[in-house]
């Protein structure tokens, strides 16, 4: 592994002026490469926080023994790809708190992994998303090309849209937002360039990516 060590700003510092600071980050690279392992969380030389990515090729239960050993609170994340989508599953461990963790899973589009479009948190018992806390964003650009979500959605239990606020008309004041529910959905694509079906229920994938 290759160790790089930061301020807390993002900057790279050296080993030597990162331990005479009270807190900074450790980022763990696969060697040779540019590959993000591991980020640990530093403060007064005690790891607070680990974020862990994990790999295809990676044993999850032996990852787990490892980061229990170097801190209680930590996520694991494992990215995969399909269809022009990227699915992250993320599990947050607070092991002072409860043993199971607390799992989620964000869907980006591949060619804008910046911004998310749905975003679920699964139960632990059933692994079935709890469509009721799922969340949504459909994103334009202002007049600055500035990429924003333009459309936010919010679900009920069965899973059919509860709400979406459209902001596009004007970003910027809360009061001029526009609102719509299940029934009044086609309103809200009818202003829209594409086809925003995919907003309507808190589905994870649009259907394009669930036929292939």
């Amino acid at each position: 592994m290759r160790k790089v060590y930061k301020n807390i700003f993002g900057e790279v510092i050296s080993k030597s002026n990162a331990v005479k600071l009270n807190e900074y980050h450790l980022y763990y690279y696969e060697k040779d490469s540019d590959v993000l392992k591991e980020i640990e969380f530093i403060n007064d030389d005690s790891i607070y926080n680990i974020n862990y990515f994990l790999s295809e090729s990676e044993n999850e239960e032996e990852v787990l023994t490892y980061l229990k050993e170097k801190s209680d609170f930590f996520d694991i994340e494992k990215k995969e790809s399909t269809d022009g989508f990227i699915i992250s599953t993320n599990k947050l461990y607070s092991l002072s708190v409860d043993d199971q963790p607390l799992i989620s899973k964000t869907v980006f589009k591949t060619d804008d992994p910046e911004n998310f479009i749905c975003s679920q948190v699964i139960d632990n018992e059933t692994n079935e998303p709890q469509l009721e806390k799922t969340i949504k964003c459909w994103y334009t650009t202002d007049e600055n090309g500035e990429k924003y979500a333009a459309i936010e959605c919010s679900y009920q239990e069965d899973g059919k849209l509860e709400l979406a606020i459209n902001k596009a008309s004007d970003p910027d004041n809360e009061q001029n937002w526009a609102h719509y529910d299940y029934e009044t959905f086609h309103e809200l694509q009818e202003q829209c360039p594409t086809d925003i079906s995919y907003y309507k229920t808190a589905a994870l994938l649009p259907k394009e990516a669930l036929k292939n």
